[in-house]
């Protein structure tokens, strides 16, 4: 099954933010392109593997959009994939480690995302990552 969606909502463009969210100074085009090939699991549970990201891109916003593919060939997969068409899992969350340091005048500033998984969930962390087609 072929799901697809955005992912990520577009990026923060404050000056100076440097918090967790994806922002304009990161990559986001080659961040996006980068996913092809990032496992696809459900609810970020490392045990649940269902897939893998096939292609990803960013839109005009700076949005970043995924296709992915689940494997329906395994029972994680069949299960995952009915869930996705009967509307119990809808959204999708990305997965991602951040690198933090403590700053010289105080607070803490984020300074690389990696990005490890895509998840199918129930509910993401961010507006508008809903699966929005699925075949």
């Amino acid at each position: 099954m072929l799901v697809c969606g955005q992912v990520n909502p577009p990026p923060v463009n404050s000056q100076g933010y440097s918090g967790v969210y994806f922002s304009e100074k990161d990559d986001m085009k080659g961040k996006a392109q980068a996913l092809r090939g990032t496992p696809l699991r459900v609810e970020h549970d490392e045990k649940k593997l269902v897939g893998k990201v096939l292609n990803g891109w960013t839109d005009a916003s700076g949005a970043m959009w995924a296709l992915a593919e689940i494997d329906t060939r395994n029972m994680s997969g069949a299960m995952t994939a009915a869930a996705v068409q009967r509307g119990n899992l809808g959204e999708f969350s990305l997965g991602y480690v951040t690198k933090m340091q403590r700053e010289t005048a105080g607070g803490v500033s984020v300074h690389e995302k990696r990005i490890l998984e895509l998840s199918i969930v129930k509910k993401g962390a961010r507006d508008g990552c809903q699966i929005a087609a699925h075949l």
